[in-house]
């Protein structure tokens, strides 16, 4: 006699709207994708990257939600936090959640989050405490957080991977993200100028960081695209000779694996978890150094066949360790223990505001 299969899982997802700019609405997108027979995949918003007034009206619609929705025994309400605003945003809505007893999990991105938990102790230990599962993309991140007492699953980020990569017939180098100095685009126009390539792009995709000035005129070769949709990013990487990425700081990027995913080698800086991820199926740089990034993109100009073999290395690793398949199996996982525990009254830690 077989089994009685289990009830679909609802997973919420609460946080950067998917439909938004950045690493963090990346993988909501990406999470959003996961629905299927086995669990349901939906979000509540609560930031828009840029944009005060829909965040305000996204995050009080939210609030609405977690105060009033009706919670079903299946339901698992999945936070994503970075640092800063996002512990008072998010913090607030995951102790609401707590006290109508949810079943809660939480992903932590950002670059900053070390420095942040490490200047703010208190108030990360408070709100980390709380959920059933605290997920972390970095080492760095989970010691953070074992000195905190909290205990961390260390996770990858998925990313959907082209079936079929562009091989030859590549020109033009991509970057995508803020544009400024966190990510290293000072640095970037520096090795582009002393690169002196010729017949050769390189398109900025992103936002100019505050006070962040582009020269002008800008070098030969550059291409000022500003804030697009994810799809142009993409559209564009598909066919480009790399990523270039020289970042001051990062944690891990989602951007490497989108670019990864579509067998576009990456040129990035040896800063948070960058090195782990492109191993050998790309070019790893020290940060700040215009000289050894220019030395970088120029082998990767100069050689097609060298990107060419990177790039489908690159792909090999994503699909191995990134893939949609890989990483939506270690979450439905401890989304379904989080449920069944909740049945027995152990799914969430309890809620020791008190103790801190």
């Amino acid at each position: 006699m077989s089994r009685p299969s289990r009830p679909a899982l609802r997973v919420t997802q609460i946080g950067n709207a998917s439909q938004g700019r950045g690493g963090v609405s990346s993988v909501v997108r990406t999470t959003n994708t996961w629905s299927g027979p086995d669990l349901e995949v939906r979000e509540w918003p609560t930031y828009w990257h840029g944009d005060r007034r829909r965040t305000l009206s996204a995050f009080a619609r939210t609030v609405l939600n977690v105060l009033f929705s009706k919670v079903e025994p299946t339901d698992v309400w999945h936070f994503h936090l970075t640092q800063q605003g996002s512990f008072l945003r998010e913090g607030l809505l995951l102790a609401l959640a707590r006290r109508r007893g949810v079943c809660c999990t939480v992903l932590v991105h950002g670059s900053q989050f070390v420095a942040f938990a490490e200047g703010n102790r208190r108030l990360a230990r408070l709100v980390l405490r709380r959920p059933a599962v605290v997920f972390v993309l970095t080492e760095p991140a989970a010691e953070v957080l074992r000195s905190l007492g909290v205990d961390a699953v260390r996770v990858a980020n998925a990313v959907p991977i082209e079936e079929e990569p562009v091989g030859s017939d590549r020109s033009g180098f991509v970057f995508a993200g803020e544009i400024g100095p966190r990510k290293g685009a000072d640095v970037l126009l520096d090795a582009w100028s002393a690169a002196r390539l010729d017949g050769q792009q390189l398109v900025l995709f992103g936002d100019l960081a505050p006070q962040f000035r582009l020269p002008d005129p800008l070098p030969h070769g550059v291409v000022f695209e500003g804030p697009v949709a994810p799809e142009e990013v993409r559209a564009r990487l598909r066919t480009a000779v790399a990523l270039v990425l020289p970042s001051r700081a990062e944690a891990m990027p989602m951007i490497i694996l989108e670019s990864m995913s579509l067998a576009t080698p990456v040129i990035a800086s040896d800063v948070g978890q960058i090195a782990e991820v492109v191993d050998d199926t790309g070019m790893v740089v020290p940060p700040a150094d215009a000289d050894a990034l220019g030395t970088a993109i120029r082998r990767m100009a100069g050689s097609p066949e060298l990107a060419q073999g990177l790039g489908r290395r690159a792909w090999d690793r994503v699909r191995e360790r990134h893939s949609n398949a890989v990483v939506r199996r270690v979450f439905v996982e401890h989304w379904q223990n989080c449920v069944e525990e909740a049945r027995t009254g152990d799914a969430t830690r309890p809620d020791r505001a008190q103790d801190i």
